[in-house]
């Protein structure tokens, strides 16, 4: 659909008979983005904005390029708006956040001086919402630029130091600042938020509870203060005293469905289930918590074993957000009740109805003929998934973990067509790799694979697992090593601490090993690969056992070809079906 200020100018220009390449460019962006074509989209934008003076058409292309995270070039037309027009207060703003957003603080702190000049309290808002670097060289970088707009005082910029300076650590001048922040603005909901968590940060709970009571005896009427309230009384394991708050909070707002839904999910969690189902059925006369509200119906009745009534309420569910949740609690329970041939008939049907949802129910119907021993029918299943659906990522990566060790040509071209279409998915490129690395094959592709998932999403167990058993494979053991340490750190588990054992042993770092070998056996007693371990470590000499014992042990030991969730421990089960 072709934005609505932009169909004005262009119906206007057609009628003044002005419409020019200019504004052909212009609908051929609106067309593009409107197909799909982001990319294209935002270039012909960009391109036009840096040739016109029209706000319109200025302020279109920046929201574009902010809504593709294009820093840069919205950067790039801000700066030509306010070129074009300097006085022009929107365009700074734009200016302001952009610069922020780029970490050019210099000209971030020049710019909200122009707009703090027209007017010093100013809200600012909008400009400094989500700024908030991680680094601390920006963070402090940040902060000096801020300390020149000091003399201002605009209470959104105290704010943005008070949060700076928590993350820094700075609690004492955090809260200077938030109070100075309360002193223009007294009202504001956010301001008062943040300097209750000073305080708990501080310790000084007993300020921050007096300071919240008094400001919600000031605001009777603040929804969003009583909220904050309960889930800090919540975060206290103070439950009786929240059910108690948000009791009250119903009969003032006896139709909010953000207050329904907090009172109905908190009472589920207290096992007081008529005050949950009176909750959430008056919850059912708001369209949009409709959903939720089923869902949470039937969650509690099924904690209430009421089985029958559980089902009729996940069946209810329909919105995207909680459908595929509702699809799994009703696999759970069918299948928990012997049900599982009525399970795949409804999941059959529900195809039929949810074409949209086609891809998921597929995935949902596979896994469970899979974890009920009928491999063959499964394969049969995602080979008709794939035939009419042949471009979906998860059904492609959901056959692959089903391929035998014989079927490599078919795992290497469904992989490279599965990195094909998902290129940025660490998940894909760490099942690959450890697939390739269980083969002892294509070795440097697969530790490129590894490399790559593991700057995608760092410090992942399964993704570190991977590529140290790549570099064990590669004799690459020092590397092997600090590698797998800082898996088995991430997550202590049975298979990664015996990886670390193996690459130990394998380069003679003996008494590391054996001291692995013990924690291992104290926090796994009952594994059997731990317990074979040490039982031939007992029979004879540590040196002797070790060399003779650990070398054939391989890591993801009895792992089908690819890890099922390499992100999640390897683990595949109806509660990590996305």
């Amino acid at each position: 659909m072709i934005h609505a200020s932009i169909a004005s100018i262009l119906v206007t220009a057609l009628f003044i008979n002005t419409a020019h390449a200019a504004l052909l460019d212009v609908f051929a962006a609106e067309l593009a983005l409107a197909r799909g074509m982001t990319d294209k989209g935002v270039v012909l934008y960009r391109a036009q904005a840096l040739q016109t003076a029209d706000p319109v058409i200025l302020e279109r292309a920046l929201s574009v390029a902010l809504e593709d995270n294009d820093i840069d070039g919205g950067l790039a037309i801000a700066k030509h708006w306010v070129e074009v027009d300097p006085e022009y207060i929107p365009a700074l703003f734009y200016m302001a956040h952009l610069s922020l957003k780029a970490h050019d603080y210099q000209l971030a702190a020049q710019t909200l001086d122009k707009i703090l000049r027209y007017d010093p309290n100013a809200a600012l808002d909008r400009i400094v919402v989500g700024i908030s670097p991680d680094d601390p060289k920006d963070r402090n970088a940040l902060l000096t630029a801020l300390q020149s707009l000091k003399e201002y005082n605009n209470p959104s910029l105290s704010v943005l130091k008070a949060g700076l300076l928590v993350q820094a650590g700075q609690l004492d001048q955090a809260l200077v600042e938030v109070n100075n922040a309360l002193r223009k603005k007294p009202g504001v909901t956010a301001f008062i938020t943040l300097k209750i968590n000073i305080l708990m940060n501080q310790n000084n709970l007993k300020e921050a509870r007096t300071f919240l009571a008094s400001e919600i005896k000031r605001q009777p009427k603040n929804k969003s203060l009583q909220l904050f309230e309960v889930r800090l009384l919540l975060k206290n394991n103070q439950a009786t005293l929240a059910m108690a708050r948000l009791k009250q909070m119903s009969r003032r707002w006896n139709n909010d469905g953000e207050i329904l839904l907090l009172a109905g999910l908190v009472s589920i969690d207290n096992q007081r289930m008529l005050d949950a189902e009176r909750y959430l059925v008056q919850l059912l006369a708001i369209d949009q918590y409709v959903d939720q509200a089923y869902f949470y119906l039937g969650i509690a009745a099924e904690r209430q074993n009421h089985i029958k009534v559980a089902i009729s309420y996940y069946q209810k569910v329909q919105g995207e957000d909680l459908y595929r949740k509702a699809q799994k609690k009703l696999a759970v329970i069918m299948v928990a009740n012997n049900q599982l041939d009525d399970e795949l008939t409804a999941l059959t049907q529900e195809r039929v109805e949810h074409p949209e949802q086609a891809s998921f129910l597929y995935l949902l119907q596979a896994q469970l003929l899979k974890e009920h021993g009928q491999s063959d029918t499964a394969r049969k299943l995602l080979d008709e998934a794939i035939n009419g659906l042949p471009n979906q990522p998860e059904l492609i990566y959901a056959r692959i973990l089903m391929l035998k060790p014989e079927e490599s040509a078919l795992l290497d071209r469904e992989s490279e067509r599965l990195l094909a279409l998902s290129p940025d998915n660490p998940v894909y490129l760490n099942a690959f790799a450890f697939a390739l690395a269980q083969q002892n094959r294509r070795l440097k592709d697969a530790r490129a694979f590894a490399e790559r998932a593991n700057k995608l999403a760092p410090n992942q167990a399964a993704i570190l697992d991977t590529l140290g058993y790549i570099a064990f494979i590669q004799k690459d053991y020092a590397f092997a090593i600090t590698t797998l340490k800082a898996a088995y750190t991430a997550e202590p588990s049975a298979n990664i601490g015996l990886h670390l054992a193996a690459a130990l042993e394998k380069n003679n770092q003996i008494a590391e090993f054996n001291q692995l070998i013990s924690e291992l056996k104290q926090h796994f007693p009952n594994n059997p690969k731990i317990m074979t371990q040490l039982e031939k470590h007992d029979q004879t000499d540590a040196r002797q056992s070790t060399s003779s014992n650990l070398s054939s042990i391989q890591p993801h030991i009895n792992a089908p070809i690819y890890s099922a969730s390499p992100l999640s421990g390897g683990r595949t089960n109806l509660s990590t079906l996305s």
